[in-house]
């Protein structure tokens, strides 16, 4: 399982688990990351392209010491 953050088209940070990711697609002129049971995820991502090569370069998540 590996969690990256977005930002939706609020700018609201979003840890999404890579895993869960089923595809992305343009809905309504909005670049939007489908996961597997949730309804997509508008992002402030401009491209499909953009999207697919953050996804795959963006650092993981992890929990810092409490």
């Amino acid at each position: 399982m590996r969690f990256i953050m977005i930002e939706n088209e609020n700018s609201t940070p979003i840890a999404i688990n890579t895993d869960n990711i089923t595809s992305i697609k343009i809905f309504s002129g909005q670049v939007c990351i489908c996961l597997g049971g949730d309804t997509p995820v508008s992002t402030k991502f401009t491209t499909i392209e953009a999207a697919v090569d953050y996804i795959q370069r963006a650092a993981s998540v992890s929990m810092g010491a409490s």
